[in-house]
C-alpha cells in the first residue's frame, strides 16, 4: 500500500504578537518532527502548514497542538497562587515527591512554601520551582533500584539535591550521629535526620 502524501493547515490565535513569536521559537527548539511545517503570523494568527506523508502529518499535528496547550499551561501556573503534583509533573515529565520539593526550596532560603493536600505554594518562580524539581527527578533515578524506606530514601535525594553528596556518605553521618538503625530504618522524621547531613557539609566547606 503506498503512502499519501499531503498537506494540512491550521491556525491558533495570538493574544499577542510576542506570545506567538516566543511559541515559534519554542517549537523550533522542542519539537522534532517528521514533516516539513511552515509557519506564518498574521492578523494575530498563527498559519501552520504542515507537508508530508498522511500518518507524519497527522501526528504532526497532534503533537504541535499538545504543546501549544502546554505551553499556555506554563504561562498561566504561578507558584504564589499554588502547583499541583499533577501539573508539575507535567512540565517536568516525571511525577515528584512535593514534600521533598518543599524541603528543598525552604533549604534554599525561598519564603512562604507551604504544602496543603496536592498542592505546593511558594515566593518565587515557576523557573525556580521548575530547576529544583529537575534535580530532584535526577537524584530520584539515583535512588530508584535502591532497597531502603521510603522515608530513608526521601533523605538521600534531598541531601543529594541540595548539597551532592554520595549516599554512602549520606548513611555514614546518619550512623555517626545514631538516627539510623541496623535495619537502615530512620530514627527520627526525614527532614529531622537531613539537619546532620547540612552540618556535615558546611563543616566540611
Amino acid at each position: 500500500m503506498s503512502k499519501v502524501f499531503i498537506e494540512r493547515t491550521f491556525s491558533y490565535t495570538c493574544t499577542s504578537r510576542n506570545l506567538c513569536i516566543e511559541l515559534l521559537e519554542k517549537i523550533d527548539e522542542d519539537l522534532s518532527l517528521d514533516v516539513e511545517l511552515f509557519a506564518e503570523f498574521k492578523h494575530n494568527k498563527l498559519i501552520f502548514r504542515v507537508i508530508g506523508f498522511e500518518p507524519a502529518v497527522e501526528s504532526a499535528m497532534k503533537r504541535i497542538r499538545d504543546y501549544i496547550n502546554q505551553f499556555l499551561m506554563l504561562k498561566t501556573l504561578n507558584p504564589k497562587n499554588g502547583i499541583s503534583a499533577e501539573q508539575l509533573a507535567k512540565v517536568i515529565r516525571k511525577t515528584i515527591p512535593l514534600d521533598v520539593l518543599a524541603e528543598v526550596l525552604k533549604r534554599q532560603g525561598i519564603a512562604n512554601v507551604t504544602l496543603r493536600g496536592a498542592m505546593i505554594y511558594a515566593d518565587t518562580d515557576l523557573e525556580t520551582i521548575q530547576m529544583y524539581a529537575q534535580r530532584i527527578a535526577k537524584a530520584m533515578e539515583k535512588v530508584s533500584n535502591m532497597r531502603y524506606s521510603h522515608n530513608l530514601k526521601k533523605l538521600i535525594i534531598t541531601a543529594i539535591t541540595l548539597y551532592n553528596v554520595d549516599v554512602h556518605e549520606i548513611l555514614d553521618v546518619l550512623s555517626e550521629n545514631n538516627v539510623i538503625s541496623d535495619e537502615m530504618e530512620l530514627k527520627v522524621p526525614w527532614q529531622e535526620a537531613l539537619n546532620y547531613i547540612e552540618e556535615k557539609v558546611l563543616i566540611t566547606q
